[in-house]
């Protein structure tokens, strides 16, 4: 039987961000900054960037060694911030 409450994280754990972002200069390193800053080093094979059709826009998915709740809100917010960045998921 499904149950309707959310699955609860064990930390740590591997867990995925998906940010999307304006395609400017350097936005790619500047993002890659504020996830280090929050997460420690990135381990770049299990980064992916995805284009969008037009090329206006990128998807970056970093997967990162998450601690706990509070640094995965803190990393979100930081990253908000970013005039750059359109959506953080």
């Amino acid at each position: 039987m499904a149950s309707d409450t959310p699955e609860r994280l064990s930390f740590p754990c591997d867990y995925p961000i998906k940010v999307m972002v304006r395609v400017e200069h350097g936005v790619r390193s500047h993002v890659d900054a504020i996830v280090e800053r929050h997460a420690g080093p990135l381990d770049l094979s299990t980064v992916t960037e995805r284009p969008s059709a037009q090329g206006n826009f990128l998807g970056i998915t970093y997967v990162i060694r998450a601690t706990g709740q509070d640094q995965i809100a803190q990393l979100f917010a930081a990253l908000k911030t970013c005039p750059q960045v359109m959506l953080v998921l």
